[in-house]
This record gives structure tokens, C-alpha cells and sequence, in this order.
């Protein structure tokens, strides 16, 4: 860390003393100096001068902090942290910007883990080109690629495991889970996800491109790329599209989320950021979020599910505000305790085996809401 990451050295110290606890504990909590990590996901598109990149986890270890840092001597940047120190992904001042895809832990060694190594090239880095070099030099822990693109619209995919490095160039580029290189291939897990997704970003053809367009199609629920495994730790956790010639980037968390949008360039020369918070949803069974405050602390818009199976599913004390369930199905299904409010029903279907006790709809007690109707059929009859 002393020879590659000296800041971020210094940031540990702080964490420690803060924290009142070791160095050590320290650089194994907040820096991953256990360094194996948990499979993931991710997907990224370099096109048009434009970079968008979903990032797919487990929810309950997601920092879920999007941090705007200016530090002395690196450059400034705006990202998702991982363990604090770390960044999942991000852009820095001078537009470049970066994320990591995991591949594999079959040739782990010692050295840097993935989400210092996105924080070392963002702290460091200026160019694609600047990045690659350092990438090529760096020691490299775990197997993982690297997408990059600059405000020259140069971009690459850099492929990074202990047992070498490879290094893809092209004015397109798609990145997943998997190295591409015939240097690195044998080294792939299997991974049918990965090669789907990569798949759909080839095959992307839109008629104009655009941030929102981009945005739409790493971010919307029915999209070939975005991952709604969240259970077994890979659904899709936030989407970034940023455009590093004008400096610009929109994020969203969750599905079907409402962009915020950030001027990095404004920002940096003393402008505020425009929210201080994010709203999002994660996985089927988590709380909508409330109105927007006037402030412009957090952001709300309405989630949809549209045709989507809720299969086998515990959704006890879920609620479900301002949401498009049309065409959805339930099925053996625990709702007992879940509140639905100002819901888009139309087509939905609960079938079979579904508990609803202490469910309620817009307030009103499914239990009540049977009894009602079998009494009304029961008076029909009569």
C-alpha cells in the first residue's frame, strides 16, 4: 500500500484511530486485506463517447454510498464505495472512468484486491492510457477485468489475474464476467450468465444513443443485462452511464430508477452536489421509497415488475408503494403482514398456496376483503 496507494495507506490510519481499533483490523475490514471476494456480477458498454455499467451483488453487502472525495495529491472523483476505502466503480476529474467485472480466485496470490485497484487508477489515472500502464503494473490478487473509458473516447478492456495481464482496444467494447483474451480464457469459471449479457450488449442497437438511452437499457427491470438474482447475491444493485468528455454522469439504484444526474467538473471548482441522498429498490420484497422532499433530499419514482413471477417467495412485512405489477403472478407465496398502496394490478394473478395473513391492500385487510366476497356470492346464490 505504501508503494501503490499511499493516500489510501493514510485513510486506513485514520479509519483506525477514528474507530478505535487496530491497523490491522483496520486494513482486513475496510481495505479486503483477506483479499478472497464473493463471486459478482457486472456489465459495462464503452461507445460514443459514453460508458454505462451495471453493478451486480448481494444488497447486504453493499456499502450503498456514493462517494464525491477530494483528496491532496490524486485527483478528485465521484464513485460507489466498497469497505469505505475502496470503489466499485466511478469517474474522476479528468473524466476517466472505470469498473471492475469479476472473473475468478482459481490463481489468488498476494497483492491488491479489486476495489483498491479501481480506487488506485481513479486517484492516479488521467487517461485509458495512463490506466493501462499502471493496470500492467500493479500486483493483481484476484482475476477481474477492467473497463475503461476517457474523455478522448479512448477505451479498453483490461484483463487482470495474477498469471498475467491482457489488454483489449477498440472504439466498442462490451465487458462482463469472463476474460475474452486467449492469453487468460482458461482461466474462466463457468458463467452462462455472463456470456448472455455480453451477448445483448453486442447486440444493442439503439437509433440515436444517448445517456438516457443508455441509462434505460442497463437499468430497466426486462432489460437482457440488468440481474434480478438478488438472493443468490447477484442482482443488480445500481447502474451508471457517465459521458467523461463534458464530465457528466447519472446513476440510479435499483430497477427502473429515476436518474440523478452529476456535474463532476461543476463540482469540483465549488458547485454542491444536487442531492444528498438516493433512493432506490433492491430485490422485489424492499419498502418503495417516500415522496421526494423539497429539499432535494432523495428521489421517487415508481417501480415496475410487469410480468414478472413471484414464485416460492417469503414477502412477510414487505410493502409495495407506487408500483406496476401488471401481469404479475404469486404463487405459493408468503404475504402475510405485506401492505400494497397505490398498486397497478391489471392482470395480475394470485393463485394457490399463498399466505395472507395480516396482509393488507390500501389498508384494508385481505382476510376482510374475502369474507366480503364470500358473502356476496353467498347472497347472490340466495
Amino acid at each position: 500500500m505504501q508503494d501503490y496507494a499511499p493516500n489510501i495507506w493514510g485513510e486506513l490510519h485514520g479509519i483506525a484511530e477514528g474507530l478505535n481499533i487496530s491497523l490491522e483490523r483496520a486494513a482486513a475490514e475496510f481495505s479486503n486485506g483477506r483479499l478472497l471476494f464473493p463471486a459478482r456480477g457486472c456489465s459495462a458498454l464503452m461507445s460514443d463517447g459514453l460508458y454505462g455499467r451495471n453493478y451486480d451483488f448481494a444488497p447486504d453487502r453493499y456499502d450503498g454510498l456514493l462517494a464525491a472525495i477530494q483528496p491532496d495529491n490524486v485527483y478528485a472523483s465521484i464513485g460507489f464505495t466498497d469497505r469505505i476505502t475502496g470503489r466499485d466503480d466511478g469517474m474522476n476529474e479528468h473524466g476517466l472512468c472505470v469498473g471492475l467485472h469479476h472473473v475468478n480466485e482459481m490463481n489468488w496470490q498476494p497483492g491488491l484486491v479489486c476495489i483498491l485497484i479501481v480506487r488506485i487508477v481513479l486517484d492516479q489515472c488521467a487517461t485509458t492510457r495512463e490506466a493501462v500502464d499502471l493496470l500492467k503494473r500493479l500486483p493483481h490478487g484476484l482475476g477481474f477485468n477492467y473497463s475503461l473509458l476517457d474523455a478522448n473516447h479512448n477505451s479498453a478492456v483490461v484483463e487482470a489475474s495474477p498469471t498475467g495481464v491482457a489488454v483489449r482496444l477498440g472504439s466498442n467494447l462490451f465487458c462482463t464476467n469472463h476474460f475474452q483474451s486467449n492469453e487468460l480464457k482458461s482461466e474462466n469459471r463457468r458463467n452462462p450468465s455472463s456470456i448472455h449479457r455480453l451477448a445483448a450488449l453486442e447486440a444493442w442497437r439503439p437509433p440515436t444513443v444517448g445517456k438516457k438511452a443508455l441509462f434505460d437499457f442497463f437499468n430497466g427491470s426486462n432489460s437482457p443485462v440488468f440481474e434480478c438474482n438478488y438472493s443468490k447475491g447477484s442482482g443488480t444493485l445500481h447502474t451508471l452511464v457517465c459521458r467523461p468528455f463534458s464530465r457528466q454522469m447519472i446513476v440510479g439504484v435499483g430497477a427502473d430508477a429515476v436518474p440523478i444526474s452529476f456535474d463532476l467538473r461543476a463540482w469540483a471548482t465549488g458547485a454542491e452536489l444536487p442531492v444528498s441522498q438516493i433512493h432506490g429498490l433492491l430485490g422485489e420484497t424492499r419498502t418503495a421509497p417516500e415522496s421526494q422532499k423539497s429539499s432535494g433530499e432523495g428521489v421517487q419514482g415508481s417501480t415496475a415488475v410487469s410480468g414478472k413471477s413471484f414464485d416460492d417467495r417469503n414477502l412477510a412485512e414487505a410493502s409495495f408503494r407506487n408500483v406496476l405489477m401488471k401481469n404479475a403472478t404469486f404463487q405459493d407465496v408468503n404475504l402475510a403482514g405485506a401492505n400494497f398502496d397505490d398498486i397497478n394490478f391489471s392482470g395480475a394473478s394470485i393463485s394457490r398456496n399463498c399466505n395472507f395473513d395480516k396482509m393488507t391492500i390500501a389498508d384494508v385487510s385481505v382476510k376482510e376483503l374475502f369474507e366480503a366476497y364470500r358473502n356476496q356470492q353467498s347472497g347472490q346464490k340466495e
